[in-house]
């Protein structure tokens, strides 16, 4: 609805400098690097830290291409602010595990 809209909107007027694929590529780091599936509290701790950093930047992301049609550039950008959303409940989520199990184990 009108939300969507204004999200939309918002994200092809926003005077950022940042590209889309420096942050992505930044957030793909972390949480391999941070919330990989060997963790540690103390990489999990920096993880966060790091990620939240990122949701935050991604106020400053720029989209150059600001047609509603076949804009690529923008699918990436919305692409990104969703990926944002799952690394942080991803590696917030893991911070309290601390039993090894499933898809993950702890090193500490």
């Amino acid at each position: 609805g009108e939300m969507s809209i204004a999200r939309v909107d918002k994200i092809l007027h926003n005077k950022g400098d940042l590209p889309t694929a420096r942050l992505r590529e930044s957030l793909k780091g972390t949480m391999a690097l941070n919330a990989g599936v060997f963790r540690t509290q103390e990489l999990l701790d920096e993880g966060c830290q790091k990620v939240n950093s990122m949701y935050q930047q991604f106020e400053d992301v720029v989209v150059d291409d600001k047609s509603p049609v076949w804009n690529s550039n923008l699918v990436e950008t919305l692409e990104l602010q969703n990926l944002l959303t799952c690394a942080i409940q991803t590696i917030e989520s893991a911070r309290p595990r601390t039993e090894s199990r499933g898809a993950h184990a702890r090193d500490d």
